[in-house]
């Protein structure tokens, strides 16, 4: 097993066992951090995946950007190219469950979104390193959309999911903020 996979279980674990009161409220100190991101509050439209059991809460963030009268793009994942379209949408009868169990939007009921006009993509990840470079959930669906995006990228994690070093490939990149349940970390550009 690569040292990437030992990584990503070993946190997957980590965040399973966390309990609902403590999701909650980390879930709810990393939402006001984002909330108050001038990034967050000057994006028009936002990349963001709907989030599975297992991931950080996205639905209070779609929610309070529709509020804000943003646009909000979900990716839908086109297996056999490994990578993504992202659709615009506003209600819940415009998703349904896509790859790997995965909410995607409905293409015939939401319109597409270039990745040139988000704004703010929320990048997810299991594991970040203090570089913020990433190990996601396995697809390499993320690695292959940071190639081509331009935006702003932010990543919502756990203090505890962030350790010192993650090991890397050439095609690997970092976000550019972290965002914990404590502080907001802002990427140094020599590392971008």
């Amino acid at each position: 097993m690569s040292e990437k996979k030992i990584i990503r279980q070993k946190m997957l674990k980590y965040v399973s066992r966390l309990s609902e009161y403590e999701r909650k409220k980390i879930e709810e100190k990393m939402q006001q951090q984002l909330f108050a991101n001038p990034v967050f509050q000057q994006a028009s439209t936002i990349g963001i995946t709907i989030s599975t059991a297992i991931e950080w809460n996205t639905y209070p963030i779609i929610e309070k950007a529709w509020e804000q009268g943003k646009v909000v793009a979900s990716p839908k994942c086109i297996v056999k190219t490994k990578e993504m379209q992202y659709y615009a949408w506003r209600q819940a009868n415009q998703i349904q469950d896509g790859y790997a169990g995965i909410k995607e939007p409905i293409p015939e009921k939401t319109k597409p979104i270039q990745s040139n006009v988000i704004d703010l993509l929320l990048v997810p990840g299991v594991v970040f390193d203090k570089d913020g470079y990433r190990i996601g959930y396995g697809g390499g669906y993320y690695d292959r959309m940071l190639a081509d995006y331009t935006g702003a990228t932010i990543a919502l994690c756990s203090e505890q999911q962030i350790v010192d070093k993650i090991p890397r490939a050439s095609y690997d990149l970092p976000v550019e903020q972290m965002i914990t349940e404590e502080r907001m970390i802002k990427i140094p550009k020599q590392h971008i």
